[in-house]
């Protein structure tokens, strides 16, 4: 059974402007090279390997809420500060930031156009 997330691996034609999509929202991402793998980006996130691959080929993630769509979710200390990084990194807001029973959340998207939840405990 599964214990815990062990590794988010995105690929991407956009690397660069990926990449500081989200570093801008915190993941403090490196250059990296397993052995004889690809050169890579990457970070630990609380214990799971956080990864940004070249892609092979050009193309747009699936629109969130479609088949074969996927959706990530982090955990920002201020919702408001992610959102204005995300603006200035040239992403998108798909759900501006709204209440939720859990805190406060918005959806964006990164450059490939993945939906990212963004979302901030309640204080």
């Amino acid at each position: 059974m599964i214990e815990r997330i062990d590794a988010l691996v995105l690929f991407t034609a956009r690397l660069a402007e990926t990449a500081a999509f989200y570093r801008a929202i915190g993941l403090p991402l490196e250059d990296e090279r397993h052995e004889e793998g690809p050169a890579h980006l990457a970070c630990d996130l609380g214990g799971a390997h956080v990864a940004l691959f070249e892609a092979k080929a050009t193309g747009d993630a699936l629109a969130r809420g479609h088949g074969g769509s996927s959706l990530v979710g982090f955990r920002v200390p201020s919702l408001e500060e992610a959102v204005a990084a995300v603006r200035a990194a040239g992403g998108r807001v798909e759900i501006e930031p709204q209440d939720v029973p859990w805190g406060r959340r918005a959806v964006v998207l990164d450059p490939d156009g993945r939906a990212v939840e963004l979302n901030q405990a309640p204080h």
